[in-house]
């Protein structure tokens, strides 16, 4: 068996002649402009290995892992294999795209090649009480089935097993680990994340450059340690570190240095000193540049590891990718009355959400245009539309700011844009009276849209 590593958590899976390609994000300009890949991946150039490949797993819906672009040039005949989401969103998208999709129910191993199998775990357990507490999408409503957006995969040929646990929280996921240790005697290769996205630190305004400095190092610690957890309880043959790589694009390339990410090189390191330190040696980290693979039967490389050059990078960022136009930039700008009526819309389907899911907020939300506010009452009173001066500073609250032209695509509907994704490309400021972070207003605004 053989895994190459192609960009992100873009990988290839290859056993006795089957290929199944893992969640494919080939192109530049995911969320909205904001997300490109370095090095540079040609595509259209490479477009006939891709099409070689004889199967899709796509573990959830985030562009970083189902890129429409990408998809759009991929041979169409190309089964797709998914998790049995409750929400049919995933299925139905790639079903537009033209592709045939197989749901599989949870933890249930099937084959898609001669004696090729792949088994599909929900993080959560399908459990949606749990999986809120993690994530902003979860249904409460919903009673059944899954209702997380991440899944762990397992690809295994009878011979070698293959685990992807792809942007899966640790702690989420852990509910699940019990289901696969009975399955799955032992897990020949662990592709864990060593790093996440999301806009905390670089986007937080009441947080001055030396503290985001130092949050963006905390950040780092999180995350290894995360990474670690994994290998640590799933006791692999072999780890590999990957996904959650990506370089801001246009004008958010300046926050590139401090969305607290490890670089490739210092998450081998530190499992290197783990490992060294514990005396750990049947675990071996699998360094791979991009574009290289590695044979797990042979324990050889098709290149050595080559970390990226940083005065190259650097140079690429300031030359190329922070020249590009965000997606929202060629729009009209529209003006505050028309983003106001959209507001007002929205704010009926925001309020019987949080009723649904019975949630309680403990800040207003005000969302900035130019020298005026969106306010929303934590209570749910009213909305409306003051002049800077009404800030209410004596209240716990958190302000949104981002393009104009943006907002109002954000407020138009998810169709457009989607408040999650736009937290995750780094397109909204925040600046918050408090430290502490409120899942609850994170979650609730995703249902502030029309």
């Amino acid at each position: 068996m053989e895994i190459k590593l192609f960009r992100s958590a873009t990988v290839g899976i290859h056993s006795k002649g089957f290929k199944i390609l893992q969640d494919p994000w080939l192109t530049d300009g995911e969320y909205y402009g904001s997300w490109s890949h370095y090095p540079y991946y040609d595509l259209d150039q490479n477009i006939n290995e891709i099409n070689g490949y004889n199967a899709i797993y796509i573990s959830h819906i985030h562009p970083d892992h189902c890129s429409e672009d990408t998809l759009k040039k991929i041979n169409k005949t190309i089964p797709i294999y998914i998790h049995k989401f409750h929400s049919k969103f995933l299925k139905f998208k790639l079903e537009r795209l033209g592709f045939n999709v197989t749901e599989i129910e949870n933890g249930k191993r099937v084959e898609i090649g001669k004696n090729i199998f792949i088994t599909i775990y929900a993080a959560d357990n399908c459990d949606p009480e749990l999986c809120y507490k993690f994530t902003a999408c979860a249904d409460l409503s919903a009673k059944e089935g899954s209702q997380q957006i991440d899944t762990i995969s397992i690809i295994d040929d009878g011979h070698n097993t293959v685990m992807n646990v792809n942007d899966c929280p640790y702690e989420l996921a852990k509910s699940t680990f019990m289901n696969i240790k009975k399955s799955f005697d032992h897990i020949s290769v662990l592709l864990h994340g060593y790093g996440g996205a999301g806009p905390f630190p670089q986007c937080f305004d009441n947080l001055n450059i030396d503290q985001k400095i130092k949050a963006a190092a905390n950040k780092k610690d999180q995350f290894l340690n995360q990474a670690l957890s994994y290998v640590t309880e799933i006791k692999p043959s072999y780890h590999l570190p990957f996904a959650g790589t990506y370089t801001l694009t246009g004008k958010l390339s300046s926050m590139q240095n401090l969305r607290g990410i490890p670089s490739m090189s210092s998450t081998h390191l530190f499992f290197e000193h783990y490992f060294n330190k514990h005396s750990i040696k049947n675990i071996k980290t699998i360094r791979l540049s991009p574009d290289e693979s590695f044979d797990i039967n042979l324990n050889e490389y098709s290149q050595p590891f080559k970390d990226i050059n940083l005065k190259n990078y650097q140079a690429y960022i300031e030359n190329y990718l922070s020249l590009k136009k965000l997606n929202y930039e060629n729009l009209v700008y529209p003006n505050t009355e028309e983003i106001f009526e959209l507001a007002k819309s929205a704010h009926k389907k925001f309020k019987e959400k949080k009723m649904t899911n019975n949630v309680k907020l403990n800040s207003d939300i005000y969302f900035k245009i130019e020298d005026q506010y969106i306010y929303l009452q934590k209570n749910d009173k009213s909305i409306d539309l003051i002049d800077k001066d009404k800030l209410n500073q004596n209240s716990r609250f958190i302000i949104y700011n981002t393009d104009k032209r943006f907002l109002k695509e954000l407020l138009k509907g998810p169709r457009y844009a989607h408040w999650n994704n736009a937290e995750i490309g780094s397109h909204i400021d925040f600046y918050r009276s408090t430290d502490e972070y409120e899942r609850n207003l994170h979650s609730s605004i995703c249902y502030f849209h029309n």
